[in-house]
């Protein structure tokens, strides 16, 4: 019944997006549809910035798909999810294969379901990025036409190497995020996907249309799990990216000046505007049961299908490490996320304020730090040390720094030569995340 209703929500996901404009107009409908399927701790913005390279190229918005697993508790059923994802994007493209490309942990589950022989009839060419080494191209014969994308700078998966039967592709300094958002592995992607022609750009370019809106969508998720935030709720608002406060939007002042009005994710968590392009815009995400959310992002470049809202776990390994995150009135916590690549000292620049958070003992390049949380761990000082509760964690770092609340207060965060002014929010109001793509 799980996966029935999963196979539903697929479908129902496909209708909601579909509200957002894509300026699909033009795109080449003939491409085939390529799936996405992420890494442990992953959901579907890990592959957001290759969507919109892809667009930039000529693919259609409605013709890519991010597959989004239960990375902490994998089971046996999720082969039966991807495949019956797999039918459901086949039977929306009325395409006769896919294309597959998996990064990281997504690498093995994909090889497993390519083993059987009746999936891989299902998918033209895969593509396996950070993920380990196998013994030979996928498919229970090797038959599946495959690209094996790997790092030697990866510091997560030590284990890649060359796969015979694969076209095998070396990267010399990607750390394991960068090997599947990289423009390097762009370029290696469309080509294997386009009979080795190259892309007309690597970048990801405005339309021309820009000025007045951009298609905005993804989903409500719990951290790690991916549960759809089915019974929760959002709102937008536009904020000053000089002062970190919230913009009167004049015609919603019944609102309180919020851009969308309080709105429910749909059953599998999907939800899609219209945003109106060049500016900083905030999410407020109000789970039923849980931490309220704040996500603050820089404006859009292009219509962007993978915006996620992750929301605390209420169990598991991951609920018990966040559950020592504060509530109080006077701190506020704070959480930096780079979606695209970690942060990693001596190449990448992160402080808060005039504090620095990429020195080498908060974010060595072994720890693959992609979320900074920074808050006290309860005495008052600021230690600028890793919190004890994120030390044995990948991809998930921290730093103990006391920032008092103050609701006219404002922080400021620099990240390799770009800025975003925040508000001091008290925790007790939610936990405040910076995205930056």
């Amino acid at each position: 019944m799980r996966i029935l209703v999963l196979f539903f929500s697929v479908l129902v996901s496909s209708t909601s997006i579909a509200q957002a404009n894509y300026y699909d107009d033009g795109c080449d409908t003939s491409k085939r549809p390529i799936v996405f399927v992420h890494g442990f701790l992953g959901s579907g913005d890990n592959w957001a910035l290759q969507l919109q390279r892809f667009s930039s190229n000529g693919y259609c918005h409605q013709r890519m798909f991010v597959f989004d697993w239960n990375t902490i508790n994998r089971s046996k059923a999720t082969d039966s999810l991807l495949n019956l994802f797999i039918d459901a994007v086949l039977q929306q493209t009325k395409a006769a294969q896919v294309d597959l490309i998996a990064h990281s942990a997504g690498g093995g589950l994909c090889y497993n379901y390519l083993n059987d022989s009746l999936h891989a009839l299902k998918v033209a060419h895969y593509i396996h990025i950070g993920s380990g080494k196998m013994k030979a191209a996928a498919g229970k014969n090797a038959d599946v036409r495959t690209m094996n994308i790997y790092s030697k700078a990866d510091m997560v998966v030590k284990t890649g190497g060359d796969i015979p039967g694969a076209v095998n592709i070396v990267l010399q300094n990607a750390d394991h995020m960068q090997v599947a958002t990289g423009e390097e592995t762009f370029v290696h992607l469309y080509k294997f996907l386009n009979g080795n022609q190259s892309p007309k750009t690597t970048k990801v370019i405005s339309p021309d249309n820009l000025s007045r809106s951009v298609g905005l969508s993804g989903k409500g998720v719990t951290l790690g799990e991916n549960n759809p935030l089915s019974l929760d709720s959002f709102n937008v608002y536009i904020f000053d990216p000089a002062t970190g406060k919230r913009k009167l939007i004049e015609k919603n002042k019944t609102t309180n000046g919020a851009y969308t009005g309080w709105t429910r994710f749909a059953k599998d968590g999907s939800f899609g505007f219209n945003m109106t392009a060049n500016n900083y815009f905030e999410f407020e995400v109000r789970p039923v049961n849980g931490r309220t959310i704040h996500y603050f992002f820089e404006p859009l470049q292009r219509a962007d299908k993978a915006v996620y809202l992750r929301a605390f776990p209420s169990t598991g390994m991951i609920a018990g490490v966040l559950s020592q995150v504060p509530k109080d009135e006077k701190q506020t916590v704070l959480v930096i996320f780079s979606s695209n690549n970690a942060i990693i000292a001596g190449r990448d620049s992160l402080a808060i304020d005039s504090i620095p958070l990429s020195t080498p003992q908060l974010a060595p390049a072994s720890k693959t730090m992609i979320a900074t949380f920074v808050f006290d761990d309860g005495d008052g000082v600021s230690s600028k040390q890793t919190l004890k509760t994120f030390g044995g964690f990948p991809f998930l770092g921290s730093a103990d720094l006391f920032i008092p609340a103050d609701k006219n207060g404002t922080l400021r965060i620099y990240y390799n030569g770009r800025t975003m002014v925040l508000p001091r929010k008290p925790s007790v109001e939610g936990v405040m995340i910076a995205v930056f793509q």
